[in-house]
């Protein structure tokens, strides 16, 4: 078993803020070609630390450090909730409304708009479902992208 290097622990630092914004991230060590380490988010491209700290996405991404990185998923995340708005995805209207209240969620079973609310079903990262309904969401909508760009 390979001992965790300084390098991928300065990139594991990032996975609390990336799973306050939403993400499920993991940092696992792997020396291939040229790599230390890889990050992996769930629904994003695998990163990959080089050696000298840098990292590269399979996307063509890149960057310089782990504040880089952090960044660049704070701005999709963000970029994330102006397209729900736009698109009227009360799914993930509701999803971007959560995170940004600090709630971590793993999953929007459903979102319904209900009496001038939006009645929510979701499971957080753990446990058993939840309901709730969110009031005012349109505002609370409008407000969550800036509210992600907060967070980390």
């Amino acid at each position: 078993m390979m001992r965790p290097s300084r390098l991928s622990a300065s990139y594991a630092s990032l996975l609390l803020a990336l799973n306050r914004l939403g993400y499920r991230a993991d940092v696992r060590e792997a020396s291939v070609c040229g790599s230390r380490c890889v990050v992996i988010v769930s629904g994003a491209p695998t990163t990959r630390v080089l050696n000298d700290g840098s990292w590269e996405r399979d996307d063509g991404m890149e960057g310089s450090d782990p504040t880089s990185l952090l960044g660049l998923y704070r701005e999709e995340r963000v970029e994330q909730a102006v397209r729900h708005l736009a698109r009227h995805d009360l799914k993930g209207v509701a999803c971007d409304i959560l995170i940004a209240a600090g709630i971590p969620v793993g999953v929007i079973l459903d979102a319904a708009e209900q009496g001038g609310g939006l009645a929510v079903s979701y499971r957080r990262l753990r446990g058993v479902p939840e309901d709730t309904v969110i009031h005012d969401w349109t505002a609370r909508a409008k407000a969550a992208p800036a509210l992600l760009e907060e967070i980390a």
